[in-house]
């Protein structure tokens, strides 16, 4: 089963970020409280961590584009 990591918060309730460096590619093992990438905003940066178990398979966003709260990251084949 897919299942994907959104971006829920930033550091001090900002609002969008800039993707910095996204630290899985596809097909890579994660666990649970692994990081996946960091978002910069004006307000600081945030570490994103994996919530799951299991496999990236898909990687959503790329190194330097904006995102806002909601937006999908990566999808990952939760592990059973």
């Amino acid at each position: 089963m897919s299942n994907k990591i959104i971006l829920e918060s930033l550091i001090k309730n900002a609002k969008q970020g800039k993707v910095g460096k996204i630290s899985v590619k596809v097909n890579d093992q994660i666990k649970i409280g692994d990081k996946i990438l960091q978002v910069e905003s004006v307000k600081g940066n945030t570490i994103i961590k994996s919530k799951m178990n299991g496999t990236v398979t898909s990687i959503l966003v790329t190194e330097g584009i904006q995102i806002k709260i909601g937006q999908e990251l990566i999808e990952i084949e939760k592990a059973e």
